[in-house]
């Protein structure tokens, strides 16, 4: 029996690619399958257990483990990429390097984190930015990133 659909799905296969194929592929497995496979290590043991509502229960990392200085580097990528309001992001990423010891922009946690590394504990990092998915993901994470930022306040 021929799936109702085959003829859609042939279409996009023979018109945008195998990567059209992939993407269709992703939304139809199940999603532990798609957080399995998802770059960047989304549903990894970096993962905090976090759901991203919307997005097939991809899990997001922990942001709790990561210092002033990463935290502060992070809100500038993300303010930088337009993931936060650079006035309120702004001012509390200036606060944050306020508290680090010494000249915080030249840590090496804020550099990790201005590149778009978070630092999620126990010398990993995930990494932020990307398309599709992974963009939602990190503007989530840059959300979390703030809260957590207003917390070490």
């Amino acid at each position: 029996m021929r799936h109702p659909h085959a003829a859609k799905h042939f279409g996009l296969l023979r018109n945008c690619g195998v990567a059209a194929f992939v993407i269709l592929a992703l939304v139809q497995a199940p999603a532990g399958l798609v957080r399995a496979q998802l770059p960047g290590g989304l549903g990894s043991s970096q993962s905090a257990g976090n759901a991203l509502g919307g997005l097939g229960g991809v899990s997001l990392p922990s942001v709790t483990q990561a210092g002033p200085a990463n935290t502060a580097g992070v809100l500038q990528y993300c303010i930088h990429n337009n993931y936060l309001n650079g006035s309120v992001a702004g001012s509390a990423k200036n606060a944050l390097l306020g508290k680090v010891p010494g000249s915080g922009q030249t840590s090496s946690g804020f550099q990790a984190g201005s590149s778009g590394l978070l630092q999620t504990g126990n010398h990993q990092t995930f990494s932020l930015g990307g398309d599709g998915i992974k963009s939602q993901v990190t503007h989530k994470i840059c959300d979390m990133v703030l809260q957590h930022a207003k917390s070490l306040l």
